[in-house]
């Protein structure tokens, strides 16, 4: 009895490995081969946070963009994605492009409760990216990954999200990856337990919204979704030699199932055979996957996927085709070889051991350059390489080795799969393959919107010109400086490189006296845009408070030279057809007013003087231009100054963010030189100093 119950047990676990030989759900582990062959070229949401502007858009996401006018890269956007358009195979990428300042939430994907608690979520928190997990069910292990060396400002982030796998990478640094894989019990989308609708995405904010944050300039979005039939294309019984085959226009038998020796003795899994199969590299059908469940016995050959039809086994293939990689077991070892476009040393790309055992399920995914191979026990190999199979029509070149240019062989999209032998005949065999599923992973179409023309920027400038008479008799020239406060509001094009934020400074008042001529006023309003701008405060004297007004200029700029300066003025408007030029000596270098770097190019520099004589005796005329202006900036403030946080200690401790004692709606950030910068908050925003992040308030 207690034999019977023994063997009974052996019987139940051969019929449970052969059970699982077949996957029951062939789409399951295909999330790295459709991401890297489905994507689309063209992203189906395309969105540019400098403006905030839609480029394209798609049904599946529903857009909220908020224009704050907080200045490029910094516009906040909430998206949401209803769960049941992308589908439980369906996989999303994020292509993000960030700028050179990265503070709080630039991007938050994923579901918050009721109680707004992060249920799952991938972030990018300043430079740290994170993947965190809360299973609704107290039981569930959560999940937490991150890692602080994935993003640097000014780099690109691709994130694919998908029901049981993330993937995040670093454009700029292919080493540089991150991965989180989920199974059926914790998966990230269709969680069983959750009764979330919606995938929701903050851009420049976290989800709720309570939080804002700094540096995520671009953001596509592609979705891609994979689809296969549950019957499998072609079915081999290798040990009784049959098979069922349902694709039989893309599926070709070579060489049908036999025995190599008809006469000798038959053992399990020893019938051999050969199969085409031909891809479409430009529909659907440009992935085959190759299910294979292994016998007790491993010996030699037992598979051969190639790119020629006499593929022999080391790279070999009789001279067919340039297009000739190969991969192939040898008892329980895996090879991969190039084809002969390669040039090099030797047509092998990789070998590893220990791959093939018995009663091992090996599946195999074959594309257009790609190869990807597990065991589901510990192996899990992708290779990705110009030289491995073309499936794209590519050329059929010369041989490196011989020069052998192959006259009138065209090229094709087909691979061969010889079945306990290699392609090019049965003089290499094999025992182990038992049975093999081969299967169509398709790419799903996903049509691309056109892309939405954005419609021209309109500045609109009103200009009003006021002229008084009257009769001054001055001998002398004064620079008076107002603490009147300046809003000038500046946008830029060039988003990726600049730090824009928002700052005020005093505004200007400049006099010229002259006897016994006109004194004009002119005023006017107008926007005035100045990119890429820097502006560093030293000291600042006030002599008279006076009334400011806006006032247009085309180019102003000031040259210092020693201790002699000549400066010059040059103020346009569009009612005014002349320029009104002043050249002021000034010999007194007492006190700095400001220092404004304008795109590396504009050098602006301004003196006090308190009525200083001027050499000449001239006349000159009475003309009063208030320059008002307020710009989106970033404040650099002098890192020497003793008031400054942005020690060197503070750095090493890579404590960047600082209260702002003047203005509770804006903080410090320390770059990596030392240097200030005052940043707005978004508009109805505080800063907190403890939470580290501008916030809403109570």
């Amino acid at each position: 009895m207690t034999n019977f119950i023994y063997f009974y047990g052996l019987l139940l676990l051969f019929f449970n490995i052969n059970d699982a030989r077949k996957p029951n759900d062939p789409l399951q582990g295909t999330n790295s081969i459709c991401a890297d062959v489905c994507t689309s070229s063209e992203a189906h949401v395309e969105l540019d946070l400098s403006q905030p502007r839609i480029y394209r858009e798609h049904e599946y996401v529903q857009i909220k963009l908020f224009q704050t006018g907080s200045g490029p890269c910094r516009e906040p956007a909430l998206l949401e994605i209803p769960l049941d358009t992308i589908g439980k195979h369906g996989i999303i990428k994020f292509d993000l492009d960030f700028g050179p300042v990265l503070h709080n939430f630039s991007i938050d994907i994923g579901f918050n409760d009721e109680n707004n608690k992060t249920i799952r979520s991938v972030n990018v928190v300043n430079q740290q990216v994170s993947i965190e997990y809360h299973s609704d069910d107290e039981n569930k292990t959560d999940i937490y990954e991150q890692s602080v060396t994935l993003l640097e400002p000014g780099e690109s982030l691709s994130i694919f999200i998908s029901n049981d796998w993330i993937f995040i990478d670093n454009e700029q640094r292919k080493q540089q990856t991150m991965r989180v894989d989920f199974n059926q019990s914790n998966s990230f989308l269709f969680n069983q337990y959750s009764s979330v609708k919606y995938l929701s995405i903050g851009l420049n904010r976290n989800i709720n919204g309570k939080q804002t944050g700094i540096g995520l300039c671009l953001a596509n979005i592609t979705f891609i979704e994979c689809y296969t039939d549950q019957q499998s294309a072609l079915d081999i019984d290798v040990n009784n030699k049959t098979f069922e085959q349902y694709d039989l226009e893309n599926i070709t038998w070579i060489s049908h199932l036999t025995y190599l020796d008809p006469n000798a003795d038959i053992r399990e899994c020893t019938a051999q055979g050969v199969v085409r199969l031909t891809f479409d590299p430009y529909g659907s059908r440009r992935i085959a996957r190759f299910d294979l469940t292994m016998g007790s016995q491993i010996q030699g050959f037992t598979f051969n996927i190639g790119d020629s039809p006499t593929n022999n086994g080391y790279g070999g293939d009789g001279g067919t085709t340039s297009n000739s990689a190969e991969i192939h077991s040898n008892d329980n070892r895996f090879y991969v070889w190039a084809n002969t476009k390669i040039c090099g040393d030797t047509l092998l790309l990789k070998i590893d051991y220990n791959v093939i055992e018995p009663y091992d399920n090996i599946t195999i995914l074959i594309s257009n350059e790609r190869i990807e191979l597990t065991n589901h026990r510990s192996y899990h190999q992708i290779l990705n390489s110009p030289y491995l199979y073309a499936l794209a029509k590519q050329n059929v070149t010369c041989n490196c080795f011989d020069s052998v240019c192959y006259p009138g062989v065209q090229p094709d999209n087909d691979v061969y799969f010889g079945i306990n032998r290699v392609i090019g005949g049965t003089y290499r065999p094999g025992i182990g393959v038992c049975n093999a599923y081969v299967n169509w992973i398709q790419c799903k179409k996903i049509e691309v919107s056109p892309r939405i023309k954005p419609e021209p920027i309109v500045t609109t400038t009103t200009t009003t010109t006021t002229t008084e008479v009257t009769t001054v008799k001055v001998e002398e020239t004064t620079i008076n400086s107002s603490i009147e406060l300046i809003d000038v509001t500046t946008r830029t094009l060039e988003h990726a490189n600049e730090m824009i934020m928002t700052t005020e400074f005093p505004s200007l008042k400049i006099m010229t006296e002259e006897s016994n001529q006109t004194h004009q006023d002119y005023s006017s309003s107008t926007s005035v845009s100045i990119p890429s701008t820097m502006v560093y405060f030293e000291e600042i004297t006030t002599e008279q408070e006076i009334t400011s007004t806006e006032s247009m200029f085309d180019y102003m700029k000031i040259n210092q030279a020693n201790n002699e300066e000549q400066t010059n003025f040059t103020i346009a408007s569009e009612s005014i057809n002349e320029e009104e030029t002043s050249t002021v000596s000034v010999f007194s270098n007492r006190y700095r007013l400001f220092h404004l770097l304008a795109n590396l190019s504009q050098d602006i520099t301004m003196e006090n003087t308190t009525s200083e004589s001027i050499l000449n005796d001239f006349n000159s005329t009475i003309i009063e231009n208030d320059i008002t202006t307020t710009t989106t900036t970033t404040t650099v403030l002098d890192s020497s100054a003793s008031s400054t946080p942005c020690t060197l200690e503070n750095l090493l401790a890579n404590f960047v963010y600082h209260e702002y004692p003047l203005d509770k709606h804006k903080f410090i950030f320390c770059d990596s030189e030392g240097k200030m910068n005052i940043i707005a908050c978004s508009p109805n925003y505080i800063w907190s100093q403890s939470e580290q992040s501008c916030i809403l308030p109570n």
